[in-house]
């Protein structure tokens, strides 16, 4: 009987972390450029289950394995591409390959495919509530908002007379390896980047990757477990508590 009491609060645990990872994802729906997580649970403590006799318990015969918990793993993200669509702010970027952009932060170099910019105080392109976009010769010192870009993220005033610089884009080999995703839409990397000519599209902004519809499906299901897990549990504890009453030492 106390085997449930493992299993279920387990389950508890572990349905109450999956939601709040869906409810991330539900709430940046319209983040540009987040990528969606998926939580992976895993059993923990598996053990050897055996048959043996009433009386002899010389032989006893292997039946099975069972697991006592399941509990968190890792939260998986995806990063393909959600498309995007155009605005029509100058300042917003969408990248149609692979890459990030790169931004300076309080922590160091963060990483994001999230192009909405806009200027600071000091007239320099940035990520709002993260720090200065970054380009291939440091923070990128604009002065205007009337600029145009071309295709590799090189950025002119309005007219084209004059280069105001390029923005730094990098890739990784293994995202899963190299990106730890930070607050919002941003990661943070444990190593160098590799530059690469990314194809910018200037006004416009990639789309979340989340799928409202699948994300709906997972927190009905999700809840269901979290209820039932719940429901049995408290029926265990009114069991045990029947037992303590009812059936121990008078």
């Amino acid at each position: 009987m106390f085997q449930g009491f493992y299993n279920l609060t387990s389950s508890v645990l572990t349905q109450t972390r999956r939601l709040n990872v869906i409810s991330n994802n539900m709430s940046n729906v319209s983040t540009p450029g987040f990528k969606s997580d998926q939580f992976i649970a895993k059993t923990f403590k598996e053990e050897m289950i055996y048959r043996s006799g009433n009386k002899d318990k010389s032989n006893p015969t292997q039946l099975g394995s069972m697991n006592r918990i399941v509990t968190a793993d890792r939260n998986y993200t995806d990063f393909a591409s959600g498309g995007y669509a155009s605005t029509d702010s100058p300042l917003d970027f969408a990248l149609n390959s692979s890459g990030f952009f790169c931004i300076q932060s309080g922590n160091g170099t963060v990483y994001t495919r999230n192009g909405s910019f806009s200027l600071d105080d000091g007239g320099y392109l940035c990520l709002q509530g993260v720090g200065r976009v970054l380009g291939q010769n440091g923070p990128l010192y604009l002065g205007t908002d009337k600029i145009v870009s071309d295709s590799l993220g090189n950025l002119y005033t309005e007219n084209g007379n004059t280069f105001l610089g390029r923005l730094s884009i990098v890739d990784f080999q293994n995202y899963d390896d190299n990106l730890t995703k930070g607050t919002g839409d941003v990661f943070t990397a444990n190593g160098q980047g590799t530059a690469v000519n990314g194809s910018v599209v200037q006004k416009a902004l990639e789309s979340s990757n989340v799928e409202p519809v699948d994300e709906m499906a997972r927190m009905m299901a999700s809840e269901r477990s979290l209820q039932s897990s719940a429901q049995v549990l408290k029926m265990y504890d009114q069991l045990i508590g029947k037992a303590v009453t009812q059936l121990g030492p008078v």
